[in-house]
């Protein structure tokens, strides 16, 4: 996770599952870590094709404002607002920073 800079709340969360870990070292090349927000926004995106709950897109929320790629962050935000699941539980998440 420290390699990837994947922030240790993703696990405390219980938003980092052995099925998500065992598919992102499947696809580990030494060097990925060069452009690890792209292994994040892909973390972010795993959950949003399961039509995630809202208590899982308010962690997702939580989420984004604590990856370092802003840009990123800000376009998933824009996803989570697109989910079925949206409530404004939800919005209030994307809105407070973490």
């Amino acid at each position: 996770m420290r390699l990837m800079r994947i922030p240790q709340e993703w696990d405390a969360l219980g938003m980092y599952p052995d099925e998500l870990v065992q598919e992102q070292l499947a696809r580990y090349s030494p060097g990925d870590e060069q452009a690890s927000e792209h292994d994040r926004n892909g973390m972010f995106h795993w959950w949003l094709r399961r039509n995630p709950t809202s208590d899982i897109l308010v962690k997702l929320a939580k989420l984004t404002h604590l990856d370092s790629d802003t840009l990123m962050a800000e376009d998933v935000r824009s996803h989570i607002r697109r989910s079925a699941s949206y409530t404004p539980q939800v919005e209030n998440a994307l809105t407070i920073s973490a």
